[in-house]
């Protein structure tokens, strides 16, 4: 990124003029990581998709007061939705899962059960953490709309979905000859745990819509298919950088 003035969050979406207190974490961020003093400026997002220009008005350790500018212009989401389903797995792999795959563009995480998961469902608390490290992986990289973050199962692509389940073996086409045809409205990436989804979930999956595809001949951890997945999906889509 080459703007450099720093960014918080806002749990609430301001107006122009407005003065606003960021919460808690935010504020110690601001006034004890940062080290921002009164005057100096910085941006906030809400992330819904608003960014402002502001200004430190009162810093301290527990309240950051904050005077809301004009808002900020530029383009940073891509317009290609991109969900990704990951299977659960160890709280370490999955906050890297969600932390680069919000940093390269993806709109929503959907963590699936399969039948060789290697963690249970996370708790409220652990839910917290993960929704966190995507707040925080959005404030570093610009974007302005905070991905979701749900629980689920690989259910039935809708209309318009491209939905493609990760899978190594021979016969499994590659992913960039599923993206030969005409851009779809939203793709789907579901990724397996350490193992791979099983033989039955991949057929189910595929009798329901979904389609296989190949990350290439090396086998990929878990945490590192879906990152890579999304990012040749947005870049033969045009989002970081001239189609394939």
């Amino acid at each position: 990124m080459t703007d450099t003035l720093r960014r918080a969050f806002l749990a609430v979406t301001p107006k122009p003029a407005d003065r606003v207190d960021l919460d808690p974490d935010e504020s110690h961020h601001v006034a004890r990581v940062l080290r921002l003093k009164t005057g100096d400026a910085l941006a906030v997002f809400d992330g819904k998709g608003g960014e402002w220009e502001a200004t430190i008005e009162v810093p301290s350790r527990d309240r950051v007061t904050v005077v809301v500018g004009g808002v900020r212009a530029g383009h940073v989401e891509p317009e290609l939705r991109v969900v990704v389903f990951q299977a659960l797995t160890r709280p370490e792999k999955l906050e890297w899962v969600l932390q680069k795959g919000t940093e390269i563009g993806v709109s929503a995480f959907r963590l699936v059960g399969s039948e060789r998961v290697e963690a249970p469902p996370p708790s409220p608390s652990r839910l917290s953490r993960y929704e966190r490290i995507v707040m925080e992986a959005c404030k570093q990289c610009g974007r302005r709309v905070l991905p979701a973050l749900t629980l689920g199962s690989l259910a039935p692509p809708d209309g318009g979905v491209l939905a493609i389940i990760l899978a190594h073996g021979a016969g499994v086409a590659p992913l960039g000859s599923v993206l030969a045809g005409p851009k779809a409205a939203e793709v789907w990436l579901a990724v397996g745990p350490e193992g791979g989804f099983s033989d039955d979930e991949i057929e189910a999956a595929v009798a329901s819509g979904w389609r296989r595809a190949s990350l290439g001949p090396r086998v990929l951890r878990t945490e590192t298919a879906g990152a890579i997945a999304a990012a040749i999906v947005l870049h033969a889509w045009g989002d970081l950088g001239p189609p394939l």
